[in-house]
């Protein structure tokens, strides 16, 4: 039997676990979907850290599956982590007090199969120290006790702590803030059109956004043909909406509710402090403030995810994201629906109705589908095998059974390929032989193809002025991915690297069409926040000459037509609804801008269509990387 002892535990900076299994049970206990792992900790580490879980089904060296979960520092926290949760049915879990961002990664396990199981710390900057209060297994649904200190002031900013350009007191702020409203808003950048295509370059115009190829290196036109390389941030927002559900002791002073900044178990620092500098006009401040910075910073796209009320006031281009993609009656895994099911149809043709306020906005780029399906996560996914192992009724079940008896016409020639004895075609079921794998992987495209094909035609019945930018996939975790890639115009994805280049090299081998990124960023942990997202930098001036030579590097590229930062506005340091607290922004909670940052943005994007034209090289200076510190 296993025993657990309370105490410190310490991981170096590559990370590290400590098994707790045996004979394939879980602290000695067989674990069950109802049941959860609950560990009580405290993370002793300056910055904020991600625990990991790591569940193997087999003898391999590496693990099925992986759970990170984020953790605030100095604060003693019940992390649960439900059972069921192996199973990989979801992507993201549900935050809970205290914790910060879940995610699952890896392939499904079944709890019945678990044969090891650990608890440690992923890699970090600095050695981790948790200290371990109890850890146990328990078929009840957890409270979550939480006690502690406020550890943000009352603007949001971490409490206890200084750095260069932290906002002192809320008057600052105020006269800081009144002081940025009254500054002008610029016209637009110097050499460039209406609409921020560069006057050095044009094609025949077409009142709208256009694609063009010329010598082997793929453009964006703007509606009046002038030459157009995207760059602008994600989010463009007030944004800020902090989840502080079961947390109000770590908040420190909060406007009252039904003030400007709370909702329910939402509250915005940002919106709190722009009320209180601005009163009831604090929106109105907000945008003129923020479109003379977007301008002042040679932005020229506002990206995903940003207000549109704020786009409507801006008159800057913009591609846009669609919302609640289609449906059909039930779910094969996560969020890839029964795709042969008429409903999707019928709800992909009510789903692009959202189309119809854009059609006829020059201004608009084009729309992205989606972003990260969440199904797309898993390395290599047969989704045509989960489909026929299923024992649900499944359109797409009944069309994978007809286009194998398309292929191998009798029973017996598929049972002699894949070594089955099954009666009949209906029978296929349970647990498919490896034999079946080329034959499903090939059905798992097609079943993708129709993924993308049906919402993407529908897109074009309501929409045909504006460019298809694909569905912003995380990476193409099998070729499989590149399916239906003939119903986009481009083929989007996001790409979280220093160097950009070989991840696009990567894509346009696959799908052999031009591409865009729809995410990256670098972060820092040397101004107020602990956690610096997916990539790292010691600092803000190297955040500026990461962020230079990323896009530097992409504009290079003769197949990328551009790249959205993410994203405007730091995260919230207590986690924003998902538990994410990155150091990222362009702007901190405060509405003051990291000027090293947006300066060396600025020089950045003046020289993009130089660097596609060929008229400079790009830059080989690259600041040193740092770990990161995400969840």
């Amino acid at each position: 039997m296993i025993q657990f002892t309370p105490g410190e535990y310490e991981f170096p900076e590559k990370g590290g676990e400590i098994e707790f299994s045996e004979n394939g049970t879980i602290l000695g206990v067989n674990a069950h979907d109802e049941d959860y792992i609950v560990m009580d900790v405290t993370n002793m580490t300056e910055v904020c850290v991600s625990v990991l879980w790591k569940f193997w089904d087999s003898d391999e060296k590496h693990a099925a599956e992986s759970i990170k979960m984020g953790l605030l520092p100095g604060l003693k926290t019940r992390l649960a982590l439900p059972i069921s949760s192996v199973r990989g049915q979801t992507l993201f879990l549900k935050r809970t007090p205290g914790k910060l961002k879940t995610v699952v990664h890896g392939r499904p396990v079944d709890p019945a199969k678990i044969t090891k199981f650990s608890v440690g710390a992923d890699r970090s900057p600095v050695p981790v120290k948790l200290y371990i209060h109890s850890l146990y297994i328990t078929s009840e649904k957890p409270d979550f006790p939480l006690e502690g200190e406020p550890l943000v002031d009352e603007l949001g900013q971490k409490a206890g702590a200084d750095w260069p350009g932290k906002t002192k007191s809320a008057d600052e702020m105020i006269a800081f803030l009144r002081a940025e409203y009254d500054k002008e808003v610029p016209a637009a950048s110097e050499g460039c059109g209406k609409f921020g295509g560069s006057l050095k370059k044009r094609f025949e115009p077409t009142g709208y956004f256009s694609l063009h190829c010329e010598s082997g290196v793929y453009w964006l036109a703007d509606p009046e043909g002038y030459a157009f390389y995207s760059c602008g941030p994600d989010c463009v927002g007030v944004d800020g909406d902090c989840n502080i559900g079961g947390i109000s002791a770590l908040c420190g002073e909060l406007i009252e509710a039904g003030k400007i900044g709370r909702e329910g178990d939402f509250y915005s620092w940002t919106k709190a402090n722009l009320s209180r500098a601005f009163g009831e006009n604090w929106y109105e401040a907000w945008r003129k403030m923020n479109l003379r910075r977007l301008r002042e910073w040679g932005c020229n796209t506002i990206a995903c995810w940003s207000d549109h009320r704020f786009i409507e006031y801006a008159h800057m281009p913009y591609v846009h994201i669609l919302h609640g993609f289609p449906r059909a009656g039930k779910y094969i895994f996560r969020d890839f629906p029964d795709v042969f099911d008429p409903a999707y149809a019928d709800d992909s043709a009510r789903w692009a109705t959202q189309l119809e306020r854009h059609r006829d906005d020059p201004y608009m780029i084009g729309y992205f589908m989606s972003n990260e399906p969440n199904w797309a996560f898993v390395d290599n996914l047969d989704i045509a095998k989960m489909t026929l192992e299923s024992g649900e009724d499944l359109y797409s079940k009944a069309e994978l059974i007809r286009l194998l008896k398309e292929k191998y016409v009798t029973i017996s020639t598929l049972n002699s390929a894949w070594g089955t004895d099954y009666a009949s075609f209906d029978d296929i079921s349970g647990s498919l032989p490896e034999a079946s794998a080329a034959d499903t992987m090939e059905l798992s495209a097609e079943m993708i193809r129709e993924f993308v094909k049906v919402p993407a035609l529908a897109l074009r019945e309501v929409d045909k002025n504006h460019l298809n930018l694909g569905m912003r996939y995380a990476w193409l975790s099998s070729p499989a991915l590149a399916a239906g890639k003939e119903y986009f115009d481009i083929f989007s994805f996001n790409c979280y690297r220093h160097d950009p280049w070989s991840s696009i090299e990567r894509m346009v081998e696959m799908v052999q069409m031009p591409v865009m990124i729809g995410e990256f960023h670098f972060g820092a942990t040397d101004r107020g926040l602990d956690a610096t997202g997916i990539q790292a930098v010691a600092n803000q001036e190297d955040r500026a000459r990461a962020y230079r030579r990323y896009m530097h590097r992409c504009a290079a590229h003769p197949y990328c037509l551009g790249a959205h930062y993410f994203n405007y506005n730091d995260q919230p340091y207590l986690g924003r609804f998902d538990g994410e607290n990155y150091q990222i922004g362009l702007i901190d909670v405060t509405g003051r801008p990291y000027p090293e940052f947006t300066e060396g943005m600025t020089r950045t994007h003046a020289e993009l269509c130089d660097i596609r034209m060929g008229l400079m090289p790009p830059t080989d200076d690259a600041p040193e990387e740092s770990e990161a510190i995400f969840y």
